[in-house]
């Protein structure tokens, strides 16, 4: 069958709006502006502790508004140390630009505004705002939200000036009202409700129905442009550390030359006694500084717990140096609120803070991490100054560690105040350098920050540009992510933006060429540094192997294609729902079900959805819990589309249903990042492949998406259930491979399993696979052992050899680790370990 033409139409246009609509928000207007929220006022807080002698003045922000001549000339130059602010401020102007489309396009009209019943507060109205539930609206509390009064005539036509009659010749006022934008201003935000809280003051109620525009965060914004503004500056500045340097651009020259095997035993205790391996000997290496000064790189492939050692981290950190304070970043607040719950169970609200910013509200906090945070009145807050500095470790988010910056936190700052100080007071002796105050950088999921939120955190940290004192160290720098899940979250696709720091810095040649790294050439099984390959350069880097989240049939197609194969499946208790009658062939807890159902399109919110996946999805949830095998809230089902998302939410709070499904988590793709459930339910959705060009140019959908791909895929502990088209699915090798594991497995429902790829080749089965197959082939063996006594498996030519290979390269494999083992300690006297992480 041929295969349809591209169709020319937009299926993403916005829907139609009258142009008298439009026209409202063009007319010439007078601005009412409202009552701010309250905010931090950062110059009497400084002044608090520093007065106005010892520190410089702050450099004033860059605009957002930068050059946009030659601007793609520009983007295609190389990142170098003297183009840093160029480089990411061309960027920035780019990601300005679709910030302000994306408002556009989620701009609201003819919505009635209600007055909020039970405020206190004055002025307080309630907007409804398609979309917010998911987080595709940008909006943070504070920001301004432009409203247009739409005024009607007798006949419901829209008004767009004074309309005027003449009764006994004399003109006479129809519409009193004149032209006015309201500014109101975002005081709250319930994204379950997906309704704002807007203050609108000066309202004159002459009409309920507004258009309302929204703005992009011009604040936040300019806090990037000045952050890369100060990270060119460091880099150009003759100092003698050179640490911002090696930090963004880390070559061998700042590692260290590895002599001797690594060490077989630690001299610290662990706090979590479940640490594996790998954990424990990226912990040692960072404590231990042996790595040299560069970027500690631990890579975390999902499940394997980046958190976990970043939080072993920090705290053995702090254990070891009394005078040491620590920041610790995430690139969004509900997963620096992860990092400050496992750390509150050690630490005492004097010693650990989780700083929030103003904009944030109350109700989006976990309770359990309140009595951590600084709140004054009515809104996150800066403790004061002594309390601040007592703190060991300051938890935040990325872009939120403007607040260190404006408040001159940071180490520069507190540097020139101590040393001026120290200055005044003793002019005729010559003054001791003071120490650093900040003396290390964790960030966890470091994948998903751009650049500029990472190097507003630096800045935090970074050394000054005077001479540090001889004996201290200069801070760490340790990244924990998975450049392999979702990136950065971009308004703007192809810019310097969407690379992350994390990923740009695995791609230097000091990491990505380094012997014992993750790469094709593992083979599936990472290799052991042994004597034969001293001296070597000391690895800055862990590779996390051990996943304690999946079933190994659920991590077999992940592992191959984004890991090269070296997995090892450590979870436990991952068998129980193999109960469940509908797992076909081999019986492990995969499923691919065909849908050929045709995909729509919603005609008002331009999303897709599709009828027969979404009842096949709540068929396949209500099967499990008919099973008894687990409970609602233990089933997630995940669509890459949100009207698809709504779609299925309205069928499973259905009253209807055989069992209810009210509690049963069902969210887009990007809500379920980092965490996981014991079923999922994946939708792919799109079963034609006519508007796949467009889906990717907006990047939405799982095809020819592989990050997207792979967080969808890693999310389920015991069970995964995927629903689409193989014939759609295929056009992705990503896909395809899946497809054929299923294929190879028999792992099939909905259809008579007769897809065949491109070639008809089925793939090689990857090194978890072949493990499963080969302990399946040893039971079988058993079995038949017994019933036949002792003949052969009676199994055809071809299942027989792939039963018999499978086994071969599992032995052949671990064979190799065994031998190289044991090579190392005759090499070295048995006087060493070998190092079975590279580190």
């Amino acid at each position: 069958m041929a295969k349809p033409k591209p169709s020319g139409l937009d299926v993403y246009a916005r829907p139609y709006i009258p142009q008298a609509l439009k026209s409202v928000n063009h007319l010439a207007a007078h601005s009412v502006h409202s009552q701010l929220v309250r905010w931090i006022d950062f110059g009497q807080y400084t002044h608090s502790f520093a007065g106005s002698r010892f520190l410089p003045a702050d450099a004033s922000q860059p605009s957002t508004q930068a050059d946009q001549s030659d601007l793609a000339d520009r983007l295609a130059k190389q990142l170098g140390l003297r183009r840093y602010y160029s480089h990411f401020s061309d960027a920035l102007v780019q990601e300005v630009q679709h910030l302000q489309h994306e408002c556009e396009e989620h701009a609201l009209y003819k919505v009635t505004l209600f007055q909020a019943p039970s405020d206190p507060r004055p002025a307080m109205f309630w907007l409804h705002v398609p979309g917010l539930r998911e987080m595709s609206l940008r909006v943070e509390r504070g920001d301004t939200v432009h409203l247009r009064q739409i005024h009607f005539g007798l006949r419901g036509e829209i008004l767009e000036a004074p309309l005027l009659t003449y009764r006994q010749d004399r003109p006479v006022l129809l519409s009193p009202y004149i032209n006015l934008q309201y500014h109101s201003v975002i005081w709250g935000i319930d994204r379950l409700k997906e309704r704002l809280t807007v203050r609108v003051d000066g309202l004159q109620p002459t009409s309920m129905v507004f258009n309302a525009s929204f703005t992009i965060q011009g604040a936040r914004l300019g806090a990037l442009y000045k952050a890369v503004a100060d990270v060119e500056h460091l880099l150009t500045t003759n100092q003698a550390t050179r640490w911002m340097t090696s930090m963004l651009f880390p070559d061998s020259s700042s590692g260290v030359m590895q002599t001797t095997l690594n060490k077989g035993t630690i001299d610290w205790e662990p706090h979590d006694s479940e640490l594996n391996y790998e954990q424990i000997r990226a912990i040692d290496n960072v404590l231990n500084r042996s790595y040299g000064t560069l970027p500690y790189m631990i890579s975390g492939p999902p499940g394997t717990g980046k958190t976990k050692t970043l939080v072993e981290l920090a705290l053995q950190i702090i254990s070891a140096t009394p005078d040491a304070h620590l920041l610790v970043c995430a690139p969004s607040d509900p997963a620096a609120d992860t990092i400050t719950s496992r750390l509150r169970q050690h630490m005492t609200p004097k010693q650990l803070l989780r700083l929030n910013s103003p904009s944030r509200s109350f109700p989006e906090v976990p309770q359990s991490i309140l009595p951590f945070c600084h709140v004054d009145d009515d809104m996150f807050s800066l403790p004061p100054f002594p309390q601040m500095m007592a703190h060991r470790i300051v938890v935040t988010s990325c872009r939120d560690a403007e607040i260190l910056v404006r408040a001159r936190l940071r180490n520069a700052d507190l540097f020139s105040l101590e040393f001026g100080f120290q200055s005044a007071m003793h002019p005729e002796k010559t003054t001791a350098y003071p120490s650093l105050h900040w003396t290390g950088l964790l960030m966890d999921e470091a994948a998903q920050a751009i650049e500029p939120e990472a190097c507003l955190a630096m800045t935090v940290v970074a050394p000054p540009e005077e001479c540090m004192a001889p004996e201290q160290a200069p801070p760490i720098f340790v990244m924990a992510g998975d450049q392999n899940q979702l990136g950065p979250g971009t308004a703007s696709k192809g810019t310097a933006l969407q690379t992350s720091l994390f990923e740009r810095l695995l791609s230097r040649s000091v990491y990505s060429e380094h012997p014992l790294a993750r790469s094709k050439l593992s083979g599936g099984v990472m290799r052991p540094l042994t004597q034969k390959m001293l001296p070597i350069l000391r690895p800055p880097f862990a590779n996390l192997i051990r996943n304690y989240r999946s079933h190994p049939a659920i991590l077999a197609t992940p592992s191959a294609l984004f890991y090269n194969d070296t997995l090892e499946p450590e979870a436990t208790n991952t068998d129980s729902l193999l109960s469940w009658p509908g797992w076909k062939g081999e019986k492990w807890p995969v499923l691919f079900a065909t849908n050929t159902g045709l995909d729509e399109i919603e005609q008002d919110e331009g999303g897709w959805y599709n009828n027969t996946e979404a009842r096949m999805a709540c068929d396949y949830a209500q099967s499990f819990l008919e099973a008894g095998l687990l409970k609602a809230r233990e089933i997630c089902i995940i669509s890459p589309f949100r009207s698809q998302v709504n779609l299925l939410r309205n069928l499973a709070r259905n009253k209807r249903n055989k069992i209810a499904m009210g509690e049963v988590g069902i969210g887009p793709l990007e809500a379920f990042q980092g965490l996981e459930s014991r079923l999922v339910i994946f939708c792919t959705t799109r079963t034609r492949d006519r508007f796949l060009e467009q889906d990717a140019a907006r990047g939405l959908g799982v095809i020819n998406e592989p990050r997207r791909y792979n967080v969808a895929m890693t999310r389920a502990k015991e069970g995964l259930v995927v629903i689409g088209n193989p014939a759609v699915l295929a056009q992705d090798s990503c896909w395809t491979a899946f497809l054929s594991f299923c294929q190879r497995n028999g792992l099939w429902d909905h259809g008579d399993g007769s897809w065949t790829p491109l070639g008809g080749e089925h793939g090689r089965a990857g090194r978890l696979e072949k493990q499963m197959l080969h302990a399946k082939g040893a039971v079988d063996r058993h079995a038949n052992g017994l019933r036949n006594g002792g003949r052969a498996l009676g199994l055809p030519d071809d299942d027989e050899h792939v039963l018999w290979q499978s086994g071969v390269d599992v032995e052949s494999a671990l064979r190799e680790v065994d031998d190289a083992e044991a090579g190392g300690d005759e090499e070295a006297e048995g006087a060493h370990e070998a190092d079975e992480d590279g580190d």
